[in-house]
């Protein structure tokens, strides 16, 4: 079983076609709003409390604390660890010295409505000073700084807040119900334990604010998280189930410790779990772990509490998120449904064309039905991409086993891309996905790389076996320093169709990803295809090979 514990797999940039959420510029309360919280760049005299070596968590522990009593003012900011997964998927690093450019960039792609950055400066007191670009109007708000005592951080943040609120014209909502703070010292190991870099330090911090603080969820949640990505799933039930009843975080603890009685096999315990948390409010995440409680436990149609109704169900109430679509064709898969699968399956490719799961189920599934040569094409791409299994056999496999996927996190991280693709009716409308390439070529020469992506994925979800719009889109992702995206474009795009340009492209991206030997394949092959390119032979002489392999 596949958990995806933060971000789906979506393509990066065609997130940024997403517009972004519009605040008015008059008063407003805080429904809607979408704070990104960035990390502060930390400072510390070395005569300060824990030395100068106190930078390397302070600057992380002003962003949670920020971010906490925003949510405490009913804003919507940002999680850490919903800010962890953007940024993971974005392959940027969590750090305080990304450029402004990079900051509004981010902050556009998860549809966030002010992104808060600063500085945190720790002598004899803490000094703070906060910037928040407002992203409708594309302004810095006015500068907030304030000072305290070390002991009293809390309540510093809190005003900080309050300030925010303030200056970015809105009305506060009522306070919602927030954890109590924590005592300084376990605070400082809870936010060493978020930022350490092995799962080891992880887990001995996050221990050390446990002992002080047995019963606080956040920290309880966070060492689930981290027990359960080692494996240790009866220590991860066993920190969740820790979280008093009166917590605010409680929703989110019952979920994570029904994932680990999932893991654990007990599935009773879990479907109960789950179907009392959606009863009490509605969630894709729930329903879909029902669906995998019910595919663990062998349990296929045509009852309805069977797999596939529960995966309808999450698909229903999260359109567009890959991994419900992919596990509703599997199950349908499961099920001896072949042409429900494929549907199914076609769907999540249209959404993210390289997942390579997705592919190499529907080439198990085509087999069967006797599709041989669609089954061989959809293996051949899912041997081109990533994918679950070690080792892809070279004929299409049977359907394999434990390819369903759980998202550890009860709500999506970033906007879903269902309301800027076009409606059903327009999907097998070919026009219509030529009206977007040629948009999307428009766009890219005119170098709006946004506009263009928007354009390229609204073509790509109406013709995923185009190739150009793959070649297009790649470029883009190359340009903005995704080249893991990039290179699975290409393939996607040779496999769809081989050209020169295409082998080209994808050397030119192998190379500067430092994989020398296999750009020189590429560039070697764009020269068989096209004896006469120019632009073959000078980047065979680039990497290093013979540019004159033909006559």
């Amino acid at each position: 079983m596949r958990m995806t514990a933060r971000a789906t797999p979506v393509t990066v940039l065609a997130l940024t076609m997403l517009a972004m959420t519009a605040v008015p510029a008059v008063a407003q309360s805080g429904a809607g709003t979408r704070v990104l919280v960035m990390p502060f760049t930390a400072d510390v005299d070395a005569q300060a409390p824990g030395g100068t070596g106190a930078a390397r968590w302070l600057g992380e522990a002003a962003s949670v604390l920020l971010s906490d009593e925003l949510a405490a003012l009913g804003l919507g900011a940002l999680a850490r660890e919903d800010r962890v997964a953007v940024f993971d998927r974005l392959q940027l690093p969590m750090s305080s010295e990304l450029s402004r450019a990079t900051m509004i960039r981010v902050g556009e792609i998860i549809g966030a409505t002010e992104v808060a950055y600063g500085e945190i400066r720790l002598g004899t007191t803490v000094h703070v000073r906060v910037r928040t670009i407002r992203l409708d109007l594309g302004q810095h708000l006015d500068e907030i700084t304030d000072e305290a005592p070390l002991q009293d951080i809390f309540a510093l943040f809190g005003r900080i807040a309050d300030r925010m609120v303030r200056a970015a014209g809105r009305l506060a909502p009522a306070r919602v119900r927030r954890p109590a703070p924590m005592p300084l010292d376990a605070f400082e190991n809870y936010v060493k334990g978020l930022v350490a870099a092995t799962p080891g330090a992880q887990q001995r911090f996050l221990e050390a604010a446990m002992a002080q603080v047995p019963h606080d969820g956040r920290v309880l949640i966070a060492l689930w998280r981290v027990y359960s990505d080692q494996g240790q799933h009866d220590k991860a039930l066993a920190a969740v189930s820790a979280v008093l009843p009166d917590s605010p975080v409680l929703r989110r603890a019952r979920f994570s410790l029904a994932l680990s009685l999932i893991e654990l096999r007990r599935f009773d315990g879990a479907f109960k779990e789950l179907t009392s948390l959606h009863a009490q409010e509605r969630s894709a995440a729930l329903s879909n772990a029902l669906g995998v409680v019910q595919l663990r436990r062998g349990v296929i149609p045509p009852s309805s509490g069977a797999a596939v109704g529960y995966f309808e169900r999450a698909v229903n109430e999260e359109p567009g998120a890959v991994d419900y679509l992919f596990n509703l064709g599997y199950a349908r898969a499961m099920a001896g449904d072949p042409p429900g699968a494929v549907l199914w399956l076609r769907e999540a490719v249209r959404h993210d064309a390289t997942d390579g799961d997705a592919h190499l189920v529907m080439s198990a599934v085509l087999a069967t039905t006797g599709r041989t040569a669609e089954a061989q094409r959809e293996l051949d791409l899912a041997r081109l991409l990533r994918t679950s299994l070690e080792t892809i056999p070279a004929a299409p496999p049977a359907l394999p086993a434990g390819l369903e996927r759980i998202r550890a996190d009860l709500e999506p991280t970033v906007p879903r891309l269902a309301s800027a693709i076009a409606t059903p009716a327009q999907r097998d409308q070919r026009e219509t996905a030529l009206f977007h390439l040629d948009r999307g070529r428009q766009l890219v020469a005119e170098s709006k790389d946004r506009e263009a992506s928007a354009e390229l994925r609204r073509a790509i979800y109406l013709a995923p076996y185009e190739d150009e719009p793959h070649v297009l889109l790649g470029r883009l992702l190359q340009r903005a320093g995704r080249l893991t995206e990039a290179i699975d474009e290409f393939k996607i795009a040779i496999w769809c169709r081989e050209t020169a340009g295409a082998r080209l492209a994808l050397a030119a991206a192998l190379l500067e990803s430092g994989e020398r030997d296999a750009a020189r394949r590429e560039a070697e092959r764009a020269l068989v295809l096209a004896p006469n390119s120019q632009e073959a032979r000078d980047l065979l002489r680039k990497i290093g090979g013979d540019p004159v392999l033909t006559s």
